[in-house]
């Protein structure tokens, strides 16, 4: 191993440590080491890298669905989803749970991130949960786990940024990520039920005296028809060939900017802090991407995907234990960083070993997704247990989110190690609708 990756490696662990923006950790290190062993002269990669990143088309898709997603907080469906969940499922022994389950990933898909969804939960259901008398530790899961399911659930963030990197179609991620991310959260609910039917004390269902007649169950139904129809169109207009991930992005946004309109939610104040909080979520995505394409030509000069090839190749690895050994890694960079980071850092590396494996890209890139979205509820650091401790009542601390979240972190893995186990399974669905 030469000189420039050891330094490359210390510093970037170094920056990272002393608390640097990941993004100026990366660009520091790379124009460092560029400077010191190439010369000045290769100071214009980092220039080329800069331009070429920023020149992806898929890139357009992130600011789009970052303006859809608030102009839909603007319209208040945070608050309009869970009451729908509410209402229908309250009556039923940890039905809050469960409620909170659906509506915490429905928010997070429509936001593509899942701090907007975890805090907004944390404030609406958590509270609620905690007064009808459930335990705890089953009330943080679900704000927790939910939230976590949100970049796996078109549209996604993550899988745009993973798709510049990788060459998957995001398109193709899209429709991947539907079965898995639905069929998790509903694992999550059977869960909670199967639990609460177990120990009726940790979730009991809301009184007979309090459970809404059919009329105002109907009546709520009708708030959550037309956001979930702008999800619907947005992916329909994909899977149908119309519009590519980047067009329909901006159907999206569109649709969603009509919505607050017609509610007569949508001010000039909301609509200024909607347009500023979309540019403050693609500047700095932007930033991370720009380090990231700084690390990325640094790779490529150091020849530090070529080490860890022939680390793999010498240790006979291939298929299912490669498989693992990068589910292992990604599992604990997840404990310790963002995803944003961890798809910059071990990406440009890993991607040249599983392209001359004999696994499938596609679904290797669709697990690393999932298993991404795990990292946020691993302990010690997962981020999402930061946003829930930011806004949890009182009485709720880092001991019981550990407690309540070790039972999800349980079913991702075994859900991961079963998609790696048959991933056909999980390539139909986008295959078949993207006509592969």
């Amino acid at each position: 191993m030469s000189i420039e990756i050891i330094i490359l490696l210390i510093g970037l662990v170094a920056l990272m440590a002393l608390g640097i923006p990941i993004c100026f950790a990366l660009m520091s290190v790379s124009s460092v080491i560029l400077l010191a062993f190439f010369g000045p002269a290769q100071m214009n990669i980092l220039n080329a890298a800069f331009v070429n990143q920023m020149q992806s088309d898929s890139l357009l898709a992130i600011p789009m669905f970052a303006l859809m997603a608030s102009f839909l907080q603007t319209s208040g469906i945070g608050s309009d989803i869970y009451e729908f969940f509410h209402k229908w499922m309250g009556g039923i022994r940890g039905g809050l749970a469960m409620a909170t389950v659906a509506t915490t990933a429905v928010i997070a898909a429509m936001s593509g991130v899942a701090a907007t969804a975890t805090i907004a939960m944390g404030l609406i259901a958590l509270p609620e949960m905690i007064n009808r008398g459930y335990d705890k530790s089953l009330a943080c899961g679900p704000v927790l786990a939910g939230g976590c399911l949100g970049p796996i659930i078109p549209p996604s963030t993550i899988m745009i940024i993973m798709a510049s990197y990788t060459g998957v179609s995001a398109g193709w991620l899209f429709m991947g990520g539907v079965l898995p991310g639905v069929g998790l959260a509903l694992i999550f609910m059977l869960y909670i039920g199967i639990r609460c039917m177990i120990t009726p004390s940790l979730g009991p269902a809301i009184p007979k005296n309090e459970r809404p007649g059919w009329g105002e169950k109907f009546r709520v139904f009708g708030k959550v028809v037309v956001p979930i129809g702008i999800i619907v169109l947005v992916l329909g207009c994909i899977y149908a060939g119309v519009a590519t991930p980047t067009e329909a992005s901006g159907v999206g946004a569109f649709a969603s900017f009509a919505y607050a309109i017609l509610t007569r939610k949508l001010s000039l104040k909301s609509l200024r802090t909607s347009l500023v909080q979309t540019m403050e979520t693609s500047v700095m995505l932007m930033w991370i991407l720009m380090g990231g394409a700084a690390y990325n030509s640094l790779v490529n000069i150091t020849r530090l995907a070529d080490v860890v090839a022939n680390a793999f190749r010498s240790a006979q690895l291939d298929g299912m234990p490669l498989m693992l050994v990068i589910f292992v890694l990604f599992f604990v960079m997840g404990m310790f960083l963002d995803t944003t980071p961890i798809i910059m850092i071990a990406i440009p590396v890993l991607l040249p070993i599983i392209r001359s494996s004999s696994l499938d890209l596609h679904a290797t890139i669709l697990i690393l997704c999932i298993t991404l979205c795990l990292g946020m509820i691993t302990p010690p650091f997962g981020i999402n247990m930061f946003y829930l401790l930011g806004v949890a009542p009182p009485g709720i601390d880092t001991k019981v989110m550990y407690k309540a979240v070790l039972p999800y972190v349980a079913i991702f893995i075994i859900a991961c190690v079963l998609m790696m186990l048959f991933p056909q399974l999980i390539v139909a669905f986008p295959n078949s609708a993207m006509g592969y």
